[in-house]
């Protein structure tokens, strides 16, 4: 984030329920008839992606200027079933492509052949400095804070690049950097995958849940308030269940990365049009994944200092209620309805993956995620040194994760006070901003936060001369 500090939390700020009229760009990506999904048979087409060795990654659905909509949800869609094919060793490949661990190492070792655990961490990938990110080992999401299921166990985040990112991360990021010209943008079929997973305690694989064993650092109270990671002890061994993904990418005529979100079905209750955020009316009367029914809105998403209450089975408190702001990310009904389409469209075909005898391929799981929405700004208009980019956003303005951004939801939390909140008040190609560890100039790169955090902080102007510790 690159404009001067404020709190995380703008409670000054006066919620718009519905996204305001002419907040977005002008555009004519409104959808044609007939309705989304463009193409005969497109959701059959999802199952080329699944292949392995692994098919191209999606990038020209956006390579008209004036693409409509549904392009993009249907990319979205694309992007997910490429990330989520299950191979041969029943993991999804996102899982099993180049991570956060191998960045700034040696290209040999950075290209080691075999097995790769899915490693999971505290999600603090963003530059030293930023608001939305606490220093230290505090394991938090974006907009700071623990989210903490009905288990009181603590959800965990993974990051996973495709080839194009992580080599243009690497020949960009830490001294690289100093030689980006300012209009440089990441190349197309650049990819990156964001995941939250959620801890299952007895192990047992729940129905509709993608899932993976892995380990998990131990957590313990932090003396000054919250918790913190305890390096000195050794990490247990847990299940973790998918919950959502980003799916981010460049793709045809779209440097600014294109921006989509699934989460599992059940995840939490949608805010109910006409219900404010902070109201005291129940938001659903249903139980969900994060939460319990008859909960009211102010008593949900609320990002409260947790705390270890059992050590040995790493419980945390308090639990977490959540609900989803925005249902399609506060999209317009006309946008709203190609999302719906699309995600009927796709987990349709999920479901049987184009054939009706069994046993069915493990893809089938996907059936049980959704897009929640995609966002982009127009063709062939980035610009370096636009650190509210958000205003240029298109279609889902209010973009957000209730597993990845659960404390981020809504135009409240707009820390530029603008009356939308999306992955572009972050993702951005502005400089840092005053008073940042990092110092940087205005890049249209600038959109990677893990190529920012590689910029030294003790660089004193934008030009680093040292290569950042790994």
């Amino acid at each position: 984030m690159k404009t001067n500090p404020l709190s995380v939390l703008v409670s000054a700020v006066v919620l718009i329920v519905a996204p305001i009229a002419g907040a977005q760009s002008p555009t004519p990506t409104a959808s044609p008839n007939p309705a989304c999904p463009l193409g005969f048979g497109w959701a059959e087409g999802l199952v080329a992606y699944t292949a392995y060795p692994a098919p191209p990654f999606p990038t020209e659905d956006t390579a008209n200027l004036s693409a409509p909509d549904c392009a993009f949800h249907q990319w979205s869609w694309e992007a997910f079933v490429w990330a989520t094919a299950i191979g041969k060793d029943g993991r999804a490949r996102f899982t099993t492509l180049h991570n956060v661990d191998e960045v700034g190492k040696t290209a040999t070792a950075a290209a080691t052949k075999g097995p790769k655990p899915l490693g999971l961490k505290p999600r603090d990938l963003k530059p030293a400095g930023a608001r939305q990110n606490k220093p230290g080992d505090d394991p938090s999401q974006a907009g700071g804070g623990v989210l903490v299921d009905k288990d009181g166990q603590i959800i965990w985040y993974s990051t996973h690049m495709n080839d194009a990112y992580f080599n243009f991360l690497q020949q960009y990021g830490g001294a690289g950097y100093a030689q980006a010209p300012a209009s440089l943008t990441w190349p197309v079929g650049a990819a990156v995958f964001k995941a939250a997973w959620k801890v299952i305690p007895d192990g047992t694989p729940p129905p509709g849940f993608y899932t993976e064993k892995t380990t998990v650092p131990m957590l313990k109270n932090n003396p000054a308030g919250g918790i913190m990671i305890d390096k000195t002890a050794k990490p247990r061994p847990v299940t973790v269940a998918l919950v959502g993904l980003h799916v981010v990418g460049v793709t045809a005529n779209h440097p600014e990365f294109l921006w989509g979100t699934f989460e599992q079905v059940q995840n939490a209750p949608d805010l109910p049009p006409g219900v404010a955020y902070n109201s005291t009316t129940p938001v659903s009367n249903q139980n969900f994944t994060f939460y319990a029914a008859n909960t009211p809105a102010n008593a949900c998403n609320t990002n409260t200092a947790p705390k270890v209450t059992d050590p040995v089975k790493q419980t945390v408190a308090p639990v977490t209620n959540v609900f989803r702001q925005f249902a399609t990310g506060g999209a317009e009904p006309y946008r709203t309805q190609d999302i719906i389409n699309v995600n009927t469209a796709a987990q349709g075909e999920m479901t049987s993956m184009g054939t009706g005898n069994p046993p069915l391929p493990k893809e089938t799981v996907w059936a049980n995620y959704k897009l929640i929405g995609t966002l982009w700004i127009q063709a062939c208009t980035l610009q370096p040194g636009v650190s509210q980019l958000e205003k240029q956003g298109i279609a889902s303005i209010d973009l957000a994760n209730a597993t990845l951004e659960t404390y981020f939801q809504g135009p409240q939390n707009n820390f530029n006070k603008n009356p939308m909140a999306n992955c572009f008040m972050c993702h951005n190609t502005g400089p840092s901003f005053a008073g940042s560890s990092k110092k940087y100039p205005g890049k249209d790169i600038n959109l990677s936060h893990a190529l920012l955090d590689s910029i030294p902080a003790a660089s004193p102007t934008a030009t680093p001369t040292t290569t950042p510790k790994k």
